[in-house]
């Protein structure tokens, strides 16, 4: 008998579209010899089901199942393809795990963790892997300007905590910038981080625990066209270069991969991540993990795979079946 497969996609995020393509990516790879397989739109409070007659069909989410053609269906594995919230924040991870429903991603408190800038960057530094300089600020705060820049510096990010994909995200070159930095980043979150700006070259890291060891997928540069990465440029292919296999230092590629390790292992990541950084002459840099990296066909994780001919929907299957084997 097929195993039931819900891949979940949607969300409450401005990272909304982008969960669209790669639930629709996901699902249309995964081995239909092997399962049957859901895709699954939360937006909200509206959890449903999309027939191919393109009936909607609501979810029942007191245990997260589907009545089809008077059939009770419920799933075996959840495929988690939302970024942002609720998929990357450890929620749907939480509601997943008390309904001891297995799923693909990192766990509830990994999600979590790794969703808040600010908390992710403190535990990276604790096992001695670089970060910038940063400050801390609650929406209530009484927030002076001098006193941020003071510990920071300038230029800075403005970034909110519990944000991805860029939103709400400024680059603060003056002191009068600050403020209305401030304001819109706190218009996605009541917590952000300003950061030190890091000049440098970006790269990210795609990585993975395959067959009980964790491998590195590939590195891969981003040029950015405008100022920085920002949202626009993460997904307008005119505004960014890509280059994999990034073209970068031997003792930073093996820096980079030895690094992206050591934090996969420590923060305990399940499944497929990305994790970004900046180097330059001074070292490399820890920005963020991404522990569901977009994956469309035009995503980095996906392209990275290419280049190691790895298969997404051997992955795929490999992820689904770990995580049902491991059901407690």
């Amino acid at each position: 008998m097929k195993a039931k497969i819900a891949v979940v996609t949607g969300g409450n995020s401005g990272e909304y579209e982008i969960s669209l393509k790669s639930g629709k990516n996901i699902a249309d790879q995964l081995d239909r010899n092997k399962y049957d397989v859901y895709l699954i739109h939360l937006r909200g409070s509206q959890w449903t089901y999309k027939t191919d007659n393109d009936e909607i069909i609501p979810i029942d989410k007191n245990d997260f199942s589907l009545t089809l053609n008077g059939q009770h269906i419920n799933f075996d594995c959840v495929f988690v393809a939302i970024h942002g919230d609720p998929g990357e924040n450890g929620k749907l991870e939480g509601y997943l795990d008390m309904l001891n429903i297995p799923y693909t991603s990192c766990s509830t408190m990994v999600s979590a963790l790794t969703f808040n800038k600010n908390y992710c960057n403190r535990v990276v530094n604790s096992y001695g892997i670089t970060t910038a300089p940063s400050v801390h600020l609650f929406k209530y705060d009484h927030i002076d300007p001098q006193a941020v820049i003071d510990k920071v510096g300038l230029p800075c990010f403005v970034k909110p905590c519990n944000s991805g994909s860029s939103v709400g995200m400024s680059k603060v070159n003056t002191k009068e910038e600050l403020l209305p930095a401030l304001e819109t980043a706190f218009k996605e979150d009541d917590q952000l981080l300003v950061e030190t700006f890091i000049k440098g070259r970006e790269i990210t890291c795609g990585i993975m625990k395959y067959q009980n060891e964790i491998q590195v997928i590939g590195i891969t540069e981003i040029i950015s066209k405008k100022e920085y990465f920002d949202f626009e440029a993460k997904y307008d292919p005119s505004l960014a270069y890509e280059i994999t296999p990034a073209q970068i230092p031997v003792d930073i590629q093996e820096l980079c991969e030895e690094t992206s390790k050591k934090v996969y292992k420590a923060l305990d990541c399940k499944g497929i991540v990305r994790i970004d950084y900046i180097f330059n002459d001074s070292g490399l840099y820890f920005i963020e993990v991404n522990t569901i990296p977009g994956q469309t066909q035009e995503s980095i994780v996906p392209k990275q795979l290419k280049t190691k001919n790895l298969q997404f929907t051997t992955l795929c299957s490999y992820f689904i079946d770990e995580a049902i084997a491991n059901k407690k």
